[in-house]
């Protein structure tokens, strides 16, 4: 839920304030794209397809380094899965420095380089939740979550599922709505929510060391 309220907050941030594009939505920037060449809007153009091809090098960068991760189990995320997850708080905290660099008010160039960092952590993101494989759990794929959520009400689906499902979707408008309203009375903080988000997630679930033992007499 809290990596769901972070993809939230971000495509919220990233298409209010860096120039009306999605950093996890791939299917809108497909549609902006084309709406782009259309009206030969160059900026818009780039913008979406910068963030287009961050967010599938950051899919293809995790999944690469996910080949090794491991089956998933009811224990402890694994380390590879773990790691990978770590990038996103990094990114976010790029982010964050150059938003505050600019006093708010990136530039043009400014603009596409934090798209490109922000898509690219939530293809990562994104990539890393899938590894886990619980059902109902995707943080950017929340079309996919909906139809399969309306699909269960309408037949007969787990309610453990549907329950995840919409806790997920629930936590995404969340995100997007806390952060609309950062962007209004808090404007220099407001990359800091996805990046608060991601960051707790990752120090809760790296792994902890196993206690020590009874001492020997």
């Amino acid at each position: 839920m809290l990596l769901a309220l972070g993809s939230g907050a971000a495509d919220a941030f990233s298409f209010v304030a860096l120039g009306a594009v999605f950093t996890s939505v791939m299917t809108g920037n497909l549609i902006l794209l084309g709406i782009a060449v259309v009206h030969a809007d160059l900026g818009a153009g780039v913008r979406a397809a910068v963030s287009i091809t961050a967010y599938a090098s950051g899919v293809l960068g995790a999944a690469t380094w996910l080949r090794g991760a491991g089956p998933p189990g009811p224990g402890p995320w694994p380390r590879r899965v773990v790691g990978a997850l770590g990038v996103v708080p990094t990114a976010q905290a790029v982010v964050l420095a150059g938003w505050l660099a600019s006093a708010g008010r990136p530039g043009a160039v400014a603009q596409v380089a934090l798209v490109a960092v922000a898509a690219a952590a939530m293809g990562v993101q994104g990539t890393a939740v899938n590894a886990l494989a619980v059902s109902g759990a995707a943080t950017t794929y929340l079309t996919g979550t909906l139809t399969a959520l309306m699909t269960e009400v309408a037949t007969t689906g787990s309610p453990v599922t549907m329950r995840r499902r919409f806790a997920v979707l629930g936590a995404a408008l969340a995100g997007a709505a806390l952060e609309a309203v950062l962007l209004v009375w808090a404007r220099p903080a407001a990359p800091a929510l996805p990046l608060a988000a991601a960051l707790t997630v990752v120090t809760v679930a790296v792994p902890r060391r196993a206690g020590r033992g009874p001492r020997r007499s």
